[in-house]
C-alpha cells in the first residue's frame, strides 16, 4: 500500500491526506491563450523611416543619420530646454542653456547637417566634446552659429580659430549647410559649401560626443548625417587576422575579399579585440529568412559569449514587429525600432559601444540606443561588459549563406 500525505509527487501535487487512500494526481492546468502581443508604438511613422533610408552610393561611403526625422532616439538633453521634432527638424526656443548631446561619443568623422537661426541667435554644433565644457578652447571644438559682431561668427571654432573673412554671412531665418571633417588632429569647417576654417589642433582631443547647443534665440537643425573614419578589414580579407571557423560552419575568404559563411550554427572570429568602437558592417543574406549577427565585446575563444547585433529581415503583418528582433537590434536585450532591412538586398548596419550604451543604424537610420545596466560580468550573455572582447560574424541556420562584404572599424 503507498502512502502519500499530501506532499509532492513527481505527478504533481495531491491535497488528499488520507492514511490509505489511493495516490490521484491532479488534473493537468487548463491550456492558456498564446499572451496577445504587445500593441503597437503608434508614434512610429513607418513610411517615413523607410523613406529617410539613405541611398546605397550613401551607405556604402558609411554616411548614418544621427537623427531620424521624427524622434529623439539618440540624443539627451542636458538642460531644461524645449528640445522637440517638428516639421523634421530638431528644434529649441527657450530654456536653460546646454545641449543636446549624443548618447555616445565618436572619434574620427566627417559631419554636416542645415540649421536655421535668427539675426541674434547665438548657437553651435560641438564635437568631441565632453558633456559639462568649461573652457570651448580645451573640452571640445565648438563650431559656432552667431551673428557677425560675434568674437567667433558662425563657422569658427571657439577660441581656436575665427571664420576666414571670404565666407559669405548665412542669412538670418533661412536653412544653411555646415560641414565639417575631424581627423585625428585635423578640423576643417565649411559653410554653405565655402570653406570657413582650417585647423591644427594641440590639445589632444580623440573622441567625444556631438552636441547641438541652445544658448540665446530659437534654432533648429535637420538632416544631421556622420560619416565616420576608421581602417578597413574587410573587403580584401588577411586570413591571418581571423580563427578558424567554429562550429557547424564553413568560412570562405573570395577573391574578392568576402568572407561567405555557409552552415551553421558558429562563427568566425577576428582576433583583435575591441572594447569601445564604431563598427560598420555590409552582409547580404542569400537564403531567405536567414538569421546572422554580428558579436562584438566576445570572451575571446568561446562560442559567441557577447553582445549580438541581430540580422534578421523577418517582421510580421508590420515592420514594427519583428519576428526575431530586427535586423540592428541587440538581441535579447532591445528590439529594433522597426525592421528597415529587406530580404535580398545588401544590409548596411553600424554599432557604436562606448561603455555601457549601444546604438545602432540600419541603413543608415537609427534603430536602437540603449543603455546595460545590468551588474558587471565577464559574459555580455549575463551583465554588462565594457572590457575589450573580440568581433564574431554568426552563421546561425544549418541551410543558411550569408556575404559579409564589408567591415570598418573606428576605434574610440
Amino acid at each position: 500500500m503507498c502512502y502519500v500525505f499530501g506532499g509532492y509527487n513527481s505527478g504533481g501535487y495531491n491535497n488528499q491526506a488520507t492514511l490509505g487512500a489511493p495516490w490521484v494526481q491532479d488534473p493537468k492546468p487548463a491550456k492558456t491563450d498564446k499572451p496577445a502581443e504587445p500593441p503597437l508604438d503608434e508614434s512610429v511613422n513607418v513610411e517615413a523611416l523607410l523613406e529617410s533610408r539613405l541611398a546605397t552610393e550613401d551607405l556604402d561611403l558609411g554616411w548614418i543619420r544621427l537623427f531620424d526625422g521624427q524622434s529623439l532616439l539618440g540624443w539627451k538633453a542636458t538642460s531644461e530646454v524645449d528640445w522637440k521634432v517638428q516639421d523634421g527638424a530638431i528644434v529649441a526656443t527657450e530654456g536653460k542653456s546646454g545641449f543636446l548631446l549624443t548618447e555616445v561619443r565618436f572619434s574620427d568623422y566627417e559631419i554636416e547637417l542645415e540649421f536655421l537661426a535668427q539675426d541674434k541667435t547665438n548657437s553651435g554644433l560641438f564635437l568631441r566634446t565632453a558633456e559639462s565644457v568649461v573652457d570651448p578652447a580645451k573640452d571640445c571644438y565648438e563650431i559656432n552659429i552667431a551673428p557677425q559682431d560675434n568674437p567667433f561668427p558662425t563657422g569658427s571654432i571657439v577660441g581656436r580659430a575665427k571664420v576666414t573673412e571670404q565666407v559669405t554671412a548665412p542669412e538670418a531665418e533661412q536653412w544653411h549647410s555646415l560641414h565639417a571633417l575631424v581627423d585625428q588632429d585635423h578640423i576643417q569647417v565649411w559653410v554653405n559649401g565655402q570653406q570657413a576654417t582650417d585647423y591644427k589642433d594641440t590639445s589632444g582631443l580623440t573622441a567625444g560626443k556631438i552636441g547641438l547647443q541652445f544658448r540665446e534665440g530659437p534654432i533648429k537643425f535637420r538632416n544631421i548625417r556622420l560619416r565616420p573614419i576608421g581602417y578597413s578589414v574587410l573587403p580584401k580579407a588577411d586570413k591571418s587576422d581571423w580563427n578558424e571557423p567554429a562550429g557547424e560552419i564553413k568560412a570562405t575568404f573570395t577573391d574578392t575579399g568576402t568572407i561567405m559563411l555557409k552552415g551553421g550554427r558558429g562563427h568566425i572570429e577576428l582576433l583583435q579585440p575591441h572594447a569601445n568602437l564604431c563598427l560598420q558592417a555590409t552582409a547580404l543574406t542569400l537564403t531567405q529568412n536567414v538569421n546572422s549577427g554580428i558579436f562584438f565585446r566576445c570572451i575571446p575563444g568561446e562560442d559567441m559569449n557577447g553582445y549580438e547585433c541581430q540580422i534578421h529581415h523577418g517582421f510580421k503583418e508590420d515592420r514594427r514587429r519583428a519576428v526575431d528582433a530586427g535586423s540592428g537590434s541587440i538581441f535579447r536585450r532591445q528590439n529594433a525600432k522597426a525592421v528597415l532591412s529587406d530580404e535580398d538586398k545588401p544590409v548596411h548596419i553600424t554599432i557604436v559601444a562606448d561603455g555601457p550604451t549601444i546604438a545602432t543604424w540600419v541603413e543608415g537610420v537609427p534603430v536602437v540606443s540603449w543603455t546595460d545596466t545590468r551588474a558587471p560580468n565577464e559574459n555580455p550573455r549575463k551583465g554588462l561588459r565594457t572590457e575589450a572582447g573580440t568581433i564574431m560574424l554568426q552563421g546561425h541556420d544549418p541551410g543558411s549563406e550569408v556575404e559579409f562584404r564589408s567591415l570598418l572599424i573606428s576605434p574610440l
